[in-house]
């Protein structure tokens, strides 16, 4: 086995003491702070527990990836990594090593309360009453509901599975037990609320299309668990404004500019749908996992460029 220079951007604390062992049989670690901090020059794999959608955080990275010139892998703490600069990894042949499912429960449970809190105006209701403008909106019981969920994976099992549990019909377009299975002009027209559980690809951008929104239900509660480039957010304002959509709830580092800021009914939380105890305990495990496989050469999560 040929030892690697492991540079992880985060502190040591975020480590178990065996986990820490295990590392450091792997070859020479350093921690460093930040994104922002000094990585030794020497880096062969460089570790990212955590990380944020933010461009600001992307442009960093992409900074770092090029002041490293010995860089073969890119080690990631969870399965979102629309952070990174792809063409990059691509042109300095850095694989990529990401942990795909272990946050897959944490979504689930987010997407649901997030229905629930949609469905009874919660945050809406929240954020009037903080403002000294509260207007008491009635909310509906999602029971019997029709939820349409787009995507594939196990998050999207999840939350069919505990969809049913508490009493929604479930439409997807892949087949999943307790489904029913929809083409997607079916599934956009019929579905009283929506998920939206999508991977970071050009494939999927804009898939929320003007042309798409407009084929929904009236009045369709939509939650957004995917990046924010997934939905047509200029068209998307328009239909929160006519009341074509009741709300889009979704997490976002920032609104900035975006046509939906001041919109009452765009509903925008910060990241945290996976920020669970046991989602960082698996993912960091899982990551330390995928570390020992490439120093040793075994199989490991991984996503091609």
């Amino acid at each position: 086995m040929k030892t690697k220079n492991i540079t992880i951007l985060c502190l040591k604390d975020k480590f178990t003491d065996v986990q820490l062992q295990r590392l450091n049989g792997l070859g020479k670690v350093s921690f460093v702070d930040s994104i922002g901090s000094k990585c030794p020059g020497d880096t062969e794999i460089l570790i990212v527990p955590t990380a944020s959608p933010e461009s600001k955080f992307k442009n960093r990275l992409s900074e770092l990836l090029r002041l490293l010139p010995d860089i073969e892998f890119l080690v990631l703490g969870g399965s979102n990594y629309c952070f990174v600069d792809q063409d990059i990894c691509k042109e300095r042949n850095i694989i990529i090593s990401f942990v795909p499912f272990y946050d897959a429960k944490s979504k689930a449970e987010f997407a649901i309360a997030l229905l629930f809190t949609g469905a009874r105006r919660i945050i809406i209701n929240d954020r009037r009453t903080y403002r000294r403008k509260f207007n008491m909106e009635s909310g509906f019981e999602i029971v019997g509901k029709r939820l349409g969920i787009i995507g594939s994976g196990i998050a999207v099992e999840e939350t069919v599975r505990m969809a049913k549990a508490i009493g929604m019909t479930v439409y997807t377009e892949e087949r999943f037990e307790d489904a029913i299975r929809q083409p997607l002009d079916n599934l956009l027209h019929d579905s009283d609320m929506l998920v939206l559980f999508l991977s970071d690809s050009e494939e999927n951008r804009n898939f929320l299309s003007k042309d798409k929104i407009a084929q929904l239900k009236n009045e369709v509660i939509i939650v957004n668990l995917s990046d924010r480039d997934v939905v047509n957010e200029s068209a998307m304002a328009k239909a929160l404004t006519d009341g074509k959509v009741s709300q889009y709830l979704f997490e976002a580092e920032s609104i900035g500019k975006s046509p939906l800021k001041n919109i009452e009914s765009a509903v925008m939380l910060k990241p945290f749908s996976t920020n669970t105890v046991e989602t960082k305990e698996k993912n960091i495990e899982a990551m330390v996992r995928n570390t020992e496989a490439i120093v040793i050469g075994l199989p490991f999560s991984r996503i091609y460029i």
